[in-house]
């Protein structure tokens, strides 16, 4: 007999992560619905030192954080101390979120010793991306391999979900096997702007200020690029003298950030890690959000946790990211902002200008952004989680019956 009825594996669930709202969500939604449900996430070693998962998951030991295909069979061998976990709490189902993949062999075995279900929950293509890294040599023998390996779990699967409608084709394409969308979203519940003037006055933010609001990882190596904006800002607040400021929260992964902030010290404010209020509060404070992507069309798959929270609480937005993109086209059609290419740092100034300069302008966009709301509530995502677990909870009544 099973302990738990839904047990989720994700190795990134720190309280400043995408991911750990998606589960921390899904948990939460599932309990209320007479689900049993536990989480088991990673202690991460970075160069910052370690980060640990919520209290509210089982934390298993170390993963190495690095970009270095070297540490790959450390973090491999590491999963597999989730498996005695796994034998003690017997869950019906097993839901695997990802990034990272290195978790999905050793939640594999697991399910196969206590027959249960898994559910593969795809966020990101991490293979994919791993074969576009990595283009020669050794490196782009393990990417192979290590695509060769999860692929065959993946077909294993009880149910594969993905998070867009774009990575959803990709996947099931790539995989031969349907890929259902449980897409990602915002809380509703926590997601809702408090009084503008007394959000700013809490973070002591100044009230005449134009706040542009990026919320996420701050990474020299990641998809998001913060620079080019700080530039634009830099020049529109000498050209116009109007004072314009990047508000920024969020984990700093290397030492290049640090530089950028230091640099910019009058055009941006770093509010460090925030947790899910004190991000509310910030966007609360803010008049526009920022998706600062880089212009790499293998992306053009996401659409970012922070897009649903920035329209969750009523802010417009300036994203850079290519007009063919999932994101771009999502922006474009519901008028939710200013679209520019990433590369294009004219039309990035000009966007800033224009919204710093027309205040109208900002109210007609978040009109827009105010009804295209109820389009991203996170709990369209855990309905659809919902039915695809009772389907197969129904399947293992009837294969028992047999």
């Amino acid at each position: 007999m099973s302990n738990i009825d839904i047990l989720f594996i994700c190795n990134y669930l720190g309280e400043s992560e995408a991911g750990y709202r998606r589960v921390k969500y899904f948990l939460e939604y599932l309990r209320s619905r007479g689900l049993r449900t536990r989480c088991i996430g990673v202690i991460h070693l970075t160069s910052y030192g370690i980060v640990r998962p919520s209290k509210e998951c089982y934390q298993v030991p170390l993963s190495v954080s690095s970009s270095s295909l070297a540490f790959l069979p450390i973090n491999f061998i590491l999963s597999f101390s989730i498996i005695p976990l796994i034998l003690i709490l017997k869950p019906r189902i097993v839901v695997v979120s990802i990034p990272d993949s290195h978790l999905l062999l050793s939640s594999y075995v697991g399910n196969l010793l206590v027959r249960s279900r898994m559910i593969i929950d795809i966020r990101d293509p991490q293979e994919k991306l791993m074969l576009i890294s990595y283009k020669k040599g050794l490196s782009r023998f393990v990417a192979k391999a290590y695509k060769l390996i999860n692929y065959s779990l993946y077909k294993r699967a009880s149910a594969i979900t993905g998070t867009t409608r774009t990575l959803v084709e990709w996947m099931a394409k790539d995989i031969g096997k349907q890929v259902y969308l449980v897409p990602n979203g915002a809380d509703l519940r926590v997601f809702k702007a408090i009084d503008k003037r007394e959000a700013r006055t809490k973070l002591g933010l100044n009230q005449g200020s134009l706040l542009i609001a990026y919320i996420g990882l701050l990474s020299s190596r990641g998809y998001y690029n913060i620079l080019p904006l700080l530039e634009a800002i830099r020049k529109i607040r000498r050209k116009l003298g109007i004072d314009v400021k990047l508000v920024v929260a969020g984990p700093i992964y290397d030492g290049v950030v640090e530089r950028i902030i230091n640099y910019f010290k009058e055009e941006m404010t770093y509010m460090g890690v925030l947790d899910m209020k004190g991000v509310v509060i910030l966007l609360s404070a803010s008049d526009i959000g920022v998706i600062p992507r880089v212009g790499d069309a293998v992306y053009d798959y996401a659409i970012p946790v922070k897009f649903y929270e920035y329209i969750a609480t009523g802010l417009p937005m300036i994203v850079l990211a290519r007009k063919r993109s999932e994101l771009g086209e999502v922006v474009e059609k519901n008028k939710l902002g200013i679209l520019c290419e990433p590369q294009d740092h004219i039309c990035l100034e000009k966007a800033i200008k224009t919204l710093a300069t027309n205040k109208d302008l900002i109210d007609e966009l978040r009109k827009n952004v105010l009804a295209f709301k109820k389009h991203v509530d996170r709990r369209i995502g855990a309905e659809r989680l919902l039915k695809l677990i009772i389907g197969l909870m129904q399947d293992d009544k009837l294969d028992a019956q047999e």
